[in-house]
């Protein structure tokens, strides 16, 4: 039996139930805070609810939040299951890269991916040296949350007036070059990438400069062509992850950046723009890794 690894399955939970049991394939979904390691006995044993042993494989739909010890703690199950033999998508490793968007635009530079200029400290005069410098040169940034998402808690910063308090932040910020699109309101590409290959794609227009779907952004589709589609595909290779959604923007000289890559992206507003349904190309992928065909 399938572990779908999700706090609140809703409409990817029912998605993917679905599409496993078109192909005759049984799967729970589990809470990751239900699941426990019993390391009194003589072996290594994980134990999860609505399992007697292990499941075939894992499927992680959500890691939840929490304290430091929490997330810690999650993640140490799904190294735990891998370490057990348990094919688990995306893997773990990945996971972890690309919640952090320090380390995530680490791994793209690292791999010389086309990303925007970042700084990510938790020194603030070194933060505010940099952005005063971009700043006087007539630039904008992005702050952004490290482990944020779907919009929530983005400022754009434009004078120096607007210069960070690091207590808010947590004692770390990242900061990242704003790109101009050259439009009125904001717009990007979600590139979603399956085994290496591009399946859909869509264009996000937002209400102001956020383009996130959760942030009000209209969704159409879009044929983004082969060179952005290249560029995601590599993003998802730099991060090692079998699945993603990839974000980009062009800007106004026609360059395209890779600005975020999700490794638990959703997928209920790209449905929405396409036939193709999404949801068998990533079970399909899924079942063959995990050699469940």
């Amino acid at each position: 039996m399938i572990a779908i690894i999700t706090d609140d399955p809703g409409w990817h939970g029912r998605q993917l139930m679905e599409s496993f049991a078109n192909r005759g394939l049984q799967a729970k979904f589990v809470r990751l805070q239900d699941c426990h390691f019993n390391l009194s006995g003589a072996n290594a044993e994980i134990e999860m609810p609505g399992f007697a042993d292990l499941p075939t494989a894992v499927f992680v739909r959500g890691v939840p939040g929490g304290s430091l010890e929490q997330v810690v703690y999650y993640l140490d199950v799904l190294h735990g299951l891998e370490a057990l033999g348990i094919r688990v998508m995306n893997n773990v490793r990945s996971i972890e890269r690309s919640v952090d968007k320090g380390m995530t635009s680490f791994m793209l530079k690292q791999h010389a991916i086309n990303t925007p200029k970042t700084i990510y400290s938790s020194d603030y005069h070194y933060i505010s040296q940099h952005l005063r410098e971009g700043l006087d040169a007539g630039n904008e940034f992005v702050l952004k949350p490290v482990f944020g998402s779907q919009g929530k808690g983005l400022q754009r910063i434009s004078q120096r007036s607007q210069l960070i308090d690091l207590s808010l932040m947590h004692g770390v910020v990242y900061l990242q070059e704003f790109i101009d699109c050259g439009h009125e309101n904001g717009v990007d590409y979600r590139v979603f990438v399956v085994a290496e290959q591009v399946i859909a794609s869509m264009k996000r227009t937002g209400q102001g400069w956020i383009t996130n779907v959760a942030q009000g952004g209209r969704v159409e589709p879009v044929d983004i062509g082969l060179e952005a589609e290249q560029l995601a595909v590599s993003a998802v290779q730099a991060l090692a992850m079998d699945y993603a959604g990839v974000d980009l923007m062009q800007d106004k000289a026609g360059v395209f950046w890779v600005t975020e890559v999700n490794s638990v992206p959703a997928w209920k507003g790209l449905q929405a723009t396409t036939e193709y349904a999404i949801v068998e190309a990533i079970t399909d992928h899924f079942s063959a890794e995990s050699g469940l065909n």
